[in-house]
């Protein structure tokens, strides 16, 4: 099974294919003006399989700037289309994990765990029963895991969307990066970096 992966066209469809790694495939260069006035990139890419597979999509860890993946109404949506109402998904920070739950840093922007998603550790995704908000910065998330490896704290889980791939076709989602007024100085935005779980 392979994955490859697309930028997006000013007509929204496949443009080139992002290899590993790859600078400047999706955003461009954070400019000290836009860290100093804060800034939001959104950007759409497309996945494709070499065979029919449902995945988990999320993010392996939380980046500098607020990072987050979602998907939009329709794979025709262009970013004028968007309505800022989408679910986000992305990399919360691990507490402490038991068999049936793992408490995580809230990301302070979005909300990104809520009953019913799905959440991915060590590399499976779980649906998710319930989110807790501790009230102290923290979320316990329950769900039934069967840990293959109970993640330590300070490792990262994702929160994560489900899609079914049909081989040989291409399917999009989105990609965000927000940064605050007056954030740490960073040259450019960091490497994506996407999960793909199954």
């Amino acid at each position: 099974m392979a994955y490859t992966y697309y930028n997006s066209k000013p007509d929204v469809t496949p443009d080139q294919e992002i290899t590993s790694g790859q600078v400047g495939a999706l955003f461009s260069t954070l400019t000290s003006q836009e860290r100093i006035t804060g800034d939001e990139e959104l950007s759409k890419m497309w996945i494709i399989s070499d065979v029919d597979v449902t995945i988990y999509i999320g993010l392996s860890q939380p980046m500098p700037y607020t990072s987050t993946v979602f998907l939009s109404a329709s794979d025709n949506d262009t970013e004028g289309d968007l309505t800022g109402s989408e679910i986000k998904y992305g990399a919360l920070k691990v507490v402490s994990a038991t068999a049936s739950a793992v408490k995580v840093t809230a990301n302070p922007d979005y909300t990104l765990s809520r009953a019913g998603d799905f959440i991915v550790v060590s590399g499976k995704g779980y649906e998710i029963d319930t989110v807790t908000d501790n009230g102290d910065g923290t979320l316990d998330i329950a769900a039934t895991i069967d840990y293959a490896v109970v993640p330590n704290p300070g490792e990262f889980v994702t929160t994560a969307f489900q899609m079914t791939l049909v081989t040989a076709t291409a399917k999009s989602f989105w990609r965000e990066e927000k940064v605050a007024a007056g954030a740490d100085y960073l040259g450019e935005y960091v490497t994506a970096r996407i999960l793909i779980a199954d």
